[in-house]
């Protein structure tokens, strides 16, 4: 009598290799996705730290506006649920770029306890750090080589002691020294995943200067390092 137990198996065997390839690495070792899709936004508790944007969704599309195509304006935020005992804010924005290297998009420290949102193009709210994309005390707006999509992650802290790194720093300070002087002051912390695509006809990249009324490369506040993040 004819068994279809052989062939069953044989079909169950077929449908594991095909889903173990589909989540396989490429061969460079990066997974087999693009930039939407790589780690997406993962759900948050109702009452955890939460940074948000009115512009733009968690793993959404950034507005041209906030980019070098379009007004270079940073981007508004909000935050909700503040730990208690929050006594400052800082934020970084960062992008990882396909060789690994950290790009520093905006730093921003000693932001008052008291806010718990920043406008669009926000000026003289908390200190602002040196951007490494073009060595700037500035927010540096995504504008890489296009076109293809690209994450930018802005990362906000709720910290237990205002850091006033301004205070001793004699050099603009870096996502690294900050990452640094927080250490064992984070209260709580939230990521806003944003993705731009650049048009196809675009050919400039982060490395093409771009005057936003920070100060020059090379000059008193140039230098820094990004961090190893």
């Amino acid at each position: 009598m004819l068994t279809l137990r052989p062939y069953l198996h044989c079909a169950l065997l077929c449908l594991s290799v095909l889903a173990l390839a589909a989540n396989s690495p490429a061969p460079n070792g990066r997974p087999n996705n693009d930039a939407k899709t790589l780690t997406p936004p993962k759900p948050k508790a109702p009452n955890a730290f939460t940074v948000s944007s009115p512009v733009v969704k968690d793993g959404g599309d950034l507005p041209a506006e906030f980019t070098g195509d379009g007004e270079s304006a940073s981007p508004p935020l909000t935050w909700t649920n503040v730990p208690k005992g929050t006594q400052s804010f800082a934020l970084i924005m960062h992008h990882l770029d396909p060789e690994g290297k950290t790009k520093i998009y905006w730093v921003l420290y000693d932001i008052d306890p008291t806010v718990t949102s920043l406008a669009k193009n926000s000026k003289g709210v908390g200190t602002m750090g040196l951007s490494t994309v073009h060595n700037r005390v500035e927010y540096a707006p995504p504008h890489s080589k296009g076109p293809g999509a690209k994450k930018y992650v802005i990362t906000l802290y709720a910290l237990s002691a205002k850091l006033e790194l301004n205070k001793t720093a004699t050099q603009p300070v870096t996502a690294e020294t900050l990452t640094a002087a927080m250490k064992g002051k984070i209260l709580a912390q939230d990521d806003l995943n944003v993705i731009y695509t650049r048009p196809a006809s675009s050919t400039s990249d982060d490395d093409k200067p771009m005057r936003q009324g920070g100060r020059p490369n090379g000059g008193p506040n140039g230098g820094g390092t990004p961090p190893s993040k």
